[in-house]
């Protein structure tokens, strides 16, 4: 390069680090490079950012409509910046307020004025209280209601969608207030935020989220998911989510339930009315006097009638497990299914079906150890902060997933095999590659597309490996990782018979 023209563009070339007090001197900067670079630097500010593109199309806006928060003025930090701040720090756990609202003003889409000052911490502190939690939890739901359909994925079970319900908790800072507010396990432990999820096996996506203290319970959280189901799904829960009452609304929405029952005899209202081909049992569910007595102290009501006898089919199984060396170990399961016809829905594929209720611990895994870190409490200070935290945690993760999927769909792979460690880390690069070149003032083009490429060329999961290890950290220091093979067998339960015909 010759000498002179070095000369030329030196000034903008060598433009060092902005500090907030140098705004003037990006603008001159941007004089310089002449009326080309102005007209591409105006269609900028129009321009849909990648945090944006995974979400559900002006999810922003229509949340912000529907959920008004307390700003009032035409500031940097308005609604949208906040919210994309929120995000950008559930991206970036590890980074401050300042490393946050840097990157977040480098994104497209924000329509920045020439000039504008990076603002501090303690203003995005007084921000997001601004925000509150609302309107976090409203682009949470309005984004979460895309079905996968839309991103190309149409993995069902018989024409049925599963999914599975479970809880979990996140840790806190240590304060009085998030301590009387969430309560905590034990002295001088951190207090705890409770989340009960109800996700899409499939493509590892939320649909419904519900967040409470840690004394809450997951059960009295779980009802409150009622709302996310329907026609078309197929739900499985663990045997700690299954009251005779719950079974009753929750199938009542039209969702075909298969949920894990205690084993005992006497720990569920079933009887047998009649044992099937496949192994398999009818069952009448009767709701006997302590039962109503329960419900109507839990429910408040104490002129509660009698739940009506239900008729469900049980499945009762033995799941052995055997590994390379010969260590074999066998479980006794029973799940119960509102699926009455067993010629369609054969015992057997039910209990091998069952397993993929593992995928929503797989969801809560990425959740809190890939996306938030592990072992990172939460930064909100205030009850209402660290709810408007969780609820952008649970963002980022289906916003992750749905790249994810969306990338399989367009592959025509199933979304499991797709890294999901891998495509947040993605994720963050891209997003820290969207800020203007600091020479030229040029962004990357079709941020969503290479991405999408991206994920597309990474390396994939073994598909249908199945292997075993240690759960616990003494386990893990003894046992080694082994191949694992599993035969299931239909077996008979021990409930007594119901005598009573049911009633047609």
């Amino acid at each position: 390069m010759r000498a002179k023209f070095a000369m030329v563009i030196t000034p903008a070339s060598t433009l060092p680090a902005l500090r907030e007090d140098d705004e003037a001197a990006e603008i001159a900067a941007r004089v310089a490079s002449g009326p080309g670079f102005w007209t591409e630097w105006l269609a900028e500010l129009d321009r849909e950012g990648l945090l944006e593109a995974l979400l559900a199309d002006d999810v922003i806006a229509r949340a912000l409509r529907e959920a008004p928060t307390g700003h009032k003025y035409d500031r940097v930090l308005d609604a949208k910046m906040t919210v994309i701040c929120v995000l950008v720090a559930c991206l970036f756990p590890g980074a401050g307020y300042d490393s946050v609202l840097a990157t977040a003003s480098g994104l497209p889409g924000l329509k920045r004025k020439p000039g504008a000052g990076t603002p501090t911490g303690p203003a995005l502190s007084q921000a997001r209280k601004l925000l509150g939690e609302q309107a976090m939890k409203k682009i949470f739901e309005l984004d979460a209601a895309v079905p996968d359909a839309e991103l190309g994925i149409g993995l069902l079970w018989r024409g049925l969608e599963v999914t599975a319900i479970d809880g979990t908790t996140m840790e806190l800072d240590r304060n009085d207030v998030l301590e009387g507010e969430f309560g905590a396990p034990a002295d001088r432990a951190r207090p705890l935020l409770r989340v009960a999820a109800h996700v899409r096996t499939a493509s590892f996506r939320w649909i419904g989220a519900a967040i409470g203290g840690y004394h809450d319970g997951e059960n009295a959280l779980a009802d409150e998911l009622q709302g996310s189901f329907g026609p078309g799904m197929l739900n499985l829960a663990d045997r700690g989510f299954f009251s005779m009452y719950r079974w009753i609304r929750f199938s009542g929405t039209g969702a075909e339930l298969a949920w894990r029952v205690k084993n005992g005899a006497k720990s569920v209202p079933l009887k047998t009315v009649r044992t099937l081909p496949d192994g398999s049992e009818l069952v009448m569910l009767h709701e006997s006097d302590g039962m109503r007595t329960r419900r109507r102290k839990d429910t408040g009501d104490p002129h509660a009638e009698r739940l009506p006898d239900t008729l469900a089919r049980l499945i009762t199984f033995t799941i052995t497990a055997t590994t390379r060396s010969g260590r074999a170990k066998t479980t006794r399961m029973r799940v119960l299914t509102t699926l009455l016809d067993h010629a369609a829905f054969p015992a057997a594929d039910i209990a091998v079906l069952y397993a993929e209720r593992w995928q929503i611990e797989i969801a809560f895994l990425h959740l809190k150890k890939t996306v938030r870190g592990p072992r990172r409490p939460l930064r909100g200070q205030s009850p209402e902060l660290a709810r408007q935290e969780a609820w952008a945690l649970l963002l980022i993760h289906n916003m992750t997933a749905t790249a994810a999927a969306r990338a399989a769909g367009s592959a025509g792979i199933d979304p499991g095999l797709v890294p999901f460690t891998a495509v947040l880390g993605l994720i963050r690069s891209h997003v820290a590659a969207e800020a203007p070149c600091r020479h030229c003032g040029r962004r990357p083009a079709r941020p969503l597309a290479s991405l999408n490429a991206a994920i597309l060329a990474l390396p994939r999961h073994r598909q249908g490996r199945q292997r075993t290890s240690g759960r616990t950290p003494a386990e893990r220091r003894t046992r080694h990782t082994e191949e694992i093979s599993y035969t299931i067998e239909i077996t008979k339960s021990n409930l007594p018979e119901w005598d009573t015909p049911p009633k047609t």
